[in-house]
């Protein structure tokens, strides 16, 4: 049997590590009682930075909920055909009207999220009228909604669908209010407006075939291409009620081509030319095959051009198709290399070969223009625009690290950094603030009309009341902040919730003096009791690998691996790619062996030499040593184990470890009963199985490390390593 790649959550008690803070700073009160202050909130899964309110007190308390005056944009969409941009962080949502140039309304929650999620991507229609989103309904459940941006519509697409902070299982068609999506292990499609309107027929008659979001691709707006097992289906949308109505006698659509293989809807996507006559196959992101029908025949397809993936130097993580303008399929792999810590991505054109087109360093996201000839990306703390059909530079964006983009129209981009939000014109290389995404300092001017900020830009910003907009000033000498007034004394003091760094309290002055807290969360008293440290047990296989680092990556989530001399043997450069990431390391003992059964005479100098030597082996392949806790393969372990160990100077990290995964376990439910028992038992350790093994078909838990991580976050868990157990 392949034995596999572990990773294991350990749930533990103790008592002073912090990894979700709030944070205030920066007060400034002016003399008609108005308030500045910042928020920095410091939490799993976001990004860390400071964001300026505003409030007016009245009686010592907020006279409205506190306002938002800059809006880091975690996400951004364009809406109502391009006339609003919509700015949505873990504080709430900014609405910028791009015909007026100025914010016209923003909602924000009153109180301050105290265990915050990323939030859930949109999928907007292509003229920003509809969107589809997922709504969580449990830690590991959503449903699937469509809404109406102009007004309160909402249609439940999909009940009890896999919860995801990433991707929604939709397809919208770029020019037309046509939708596919997924439901109940089949793909649909409706038309928003008929659905809206109440003319749309039912769903059942709406169904394409069975598969995932994955067996469908809009080719054009005329065509659809769905897979099913090995055939290729050509669908004309003019034709999908026809279809759907008479499928039963019509069939599916067109056969236009047999693959040699049978594609897994789970694992494997695809991506069709406009005529749906050539696809390019991505086969659990190991095999890469371009392919060419015979004229709407049913006979195996040729092809062109198949290889795996071979690259020496990298792991792969994930890969995107594009087409160009004469229909030649671009490749880009997204890759996490073995000698540093920064992604970086390859370009190819694919033909019969693979030509590479591009290399890029540290690389972002990437986004096509809606006339689908240039391609913006970030890299680095830059933005850079390409034409998507010679690869040719067209111009770059320099001064922050980009957080999120958004095309405008094909000339127009919204780049959102994280210092602020410009708007940029790529024709005339010009780029403009509209607003900030966050604000190291501000200050009222002396008259108390006029907020300045300081966003570590090497600019000043004063703040447009009339548009909610800021305006550059370039360098200015910064005024003293004030803190007091006459009526009020504000100050930072001590919270007594765990979840605050510290607190604002607003100090009445007067007759009738009184000391309140800003927010009155913060003088709650609340404690933490949850800790969660995440363990990564490396026995001989390294799938998953490096996937599991890119969504550590992304969530900011620290942790520990603790691996064996076989895992050192075979996978010498995955092992120092684990160091390279900056995760520790501890040892599982040079050999893969049940060091409990009655085969095996285990004595003490037997464990002292087998972890002597993964010692060895892990210092001549990384250079570093392994931290001084271990356990047994497979969690076999025994009393004289422990205790051989710790004689050696290693400590066990529990004896008591179940692995609750079995052959017939299903991810979604594995993360329910592990979440479960770490709740009921305040601690534990809750091992998943990563690799590929006879005991699965298809789907692994470390596919669904996103949603395990986001549950214990939801679940008020704070994530350390080992050494702060």
């Amino acid at each position: 049997m392949k034995k596999c790649l572990i990773f294991v959550l350990t749930v533990l008690f103790i008592s002073n590590a912090a990894f979700s803070k709030i944070t205030f700073g920066k007060l400034d009160l002016n003399k008609n009682d108005e308030l500045l202050f910042t928020v920095k909130n410091e939490a799993t899964g976001i990004d860390t930075y400071s964001t300026l309110f505003r409030c007016k007190l009245i009686k010592g308390q907020p006279q409205t909920i506190p306002q938002l005056l800059s809006f880091y944009p975690e996400q951004m969409e364009l809406l109502k055909k391009g006339s609003q941009l919509q700015v949505r962080n873990i504080y709430g949502t900014a609405l910028y009207n791009t015909k007026t140039s100025r914010f016209t309304s923003q909602t924000i929650d009153q109180n301050l999220p105290e265990h915050p999620l990323p939030l859930v991507p949109y999928a907007m229609n292509f003229d920003g009228s509809w969107y589809c989103c997922l709504e969580q309904t449990s830690f590991i459940t959503a449903d699937l909604v469509l809404k109406s941006v102009d007004s309160d519509y909402k249609y439940v697409l999909s009940h009890s669908l896999q919860m995801s902070f990433d991707k929604i299982p939709v397809k919208w068609s770029k020019d037309k209010n046509l939708l596919l999506y997924e439901n109940k292990g089949a793909v649909y499609f409706v038309n928003p407006e008929a659905l809206k309107s109440g003319v749309e027929i039912d769903e059942k008659y709406r169904k394409i075939g069975d598969g995932t979001i994955n067996s469908v691709e809009f080719s054009s707006s005329q065509f659809i291409a769905y897979i099913n097992d090995s055939l290729l289906y050509k669908i004309n949308t003019k034709e999908l009620y026809t279809i759907g109505l008479y499928s039963g006698i019509l069939g599916q659509g067109t056969v236009v081509g047999r693959l040699p293989f049978k594609f897994n809807p789970k694992l494997d996507k695809f991506s069709t030319n406009k005529d749906v006559s050539s696809i390019l196959l991505v086969q659990n992101d190991k095999m890469f095959s371009y392919l060419a029908t015979h004229k709407n025949s049913s006979d195996y397809m040729d092809i062109l051009y198949s290889r795996p993936y071979t690259d020496s130097s990298a792991s792969l993580i994930d890969s995107k198709i594009f087409w160009d303008k004469n229909d030649n399929p671009i490749l880009w792999l997204e890759k996490l290399p073995y000698d540093n810590d920064k992604v970086r991505s390859s370009v190819f054109r694919i033909s019969n070969v693979a030509s590479q087109v591009l290399e890029i360093e540290d690389s972002g996201q990437s986004f096509v223009s809606p006339d689908g000839e240039k391609i913006a990306f970030y890299a680095g703390s830059a933005l850079y625009v390409y034409n998507l059909n010679n690869w040719n530079r067209l111009c770059e964006l320099t001064g922050e690290k980009i957080v999120s983009v958004v095309w405008a129209d094909s000339w127009n981009l919204y780049v959102g950094g994280e210092k602020s939000i410009r708007r940029w014109n790529i024709l005339a290389d010009v780029s403009e603030v509209i607003a900030l995404s966050s604000v190291s300092s501000a200050y009222w001017t002396m008259d108390s009309s006029t907020i300045i900020a300081d966003n570590n830009s090497g600019n000043n910003y004063e703040f447009l009341n009339e548009f909610n907009t800021w305006r550059k000033l370039g360098l200015s000498a910064k005024r003293e902040s004030s803190t007091q007034n006459g009526r009020y004394r504000v100050f930072l003091g001590t919270s007594t919730n765990y979840n605050y760094e510290n607190a604002i309290f607003v100090r009445s002055l007067g007759k009738n003096p009184l000391t309140s807290a800003l927010y009155k969360e913060t003088a709650k008293k609340k404690t933490s009791s949850k800790r969660v440290a995440l363990v990564f047990d490396a026995y001989d296989n390294a799938d998953g690998l490096a996937k599991v680092i890119s969504v550590m990556k992304k969530y900011k989530v620290t942790g520990d691996f603790f691996i064996n001399g076989e895992f050192i043997r075979r996978y010498p450069l995955e092992t120092k790619q684990i160091v390279t990431n900056g995760y520790n390391c501890n040892s599982m003992f040079f050999s893969l062996s049940d060091l409990t059964l009655d085969t095996f005479i285990i004595d003490e100098a037997f464990i002292r030499r087998g972890l002597a030597r993964n010692e060895d082996e892990f210092y001549n392949t990384t250079g570093k040593e392994l931290l001084p806790y271990w356990h047994a393969p497979f969690y076999k372990a025994n009393e004289n184990l422990v205790a051989y160990g710790q004689a050696a100077g290693y400590t066990y990290i529990d004896q008591k470890t179940e692995n609750l995964e079995k052959p017939e376990s299903e991810p979604l439910i594995l993360i329910q009963e592990y979440y479960t028992r770490a709740v009921k038992n305040k601690g534990g350790v809750i091992p998943v199985t990563i690799g590929y093994t006879n005991v699965h078909d298809s789907d692994y838990l470390y596919n669904y490390l996103d949603l395990l991580i986001c549950s214990l976050i939801q679940g008020g868990f704070d994530l350390v390593t080992i050494n702060q157990l």
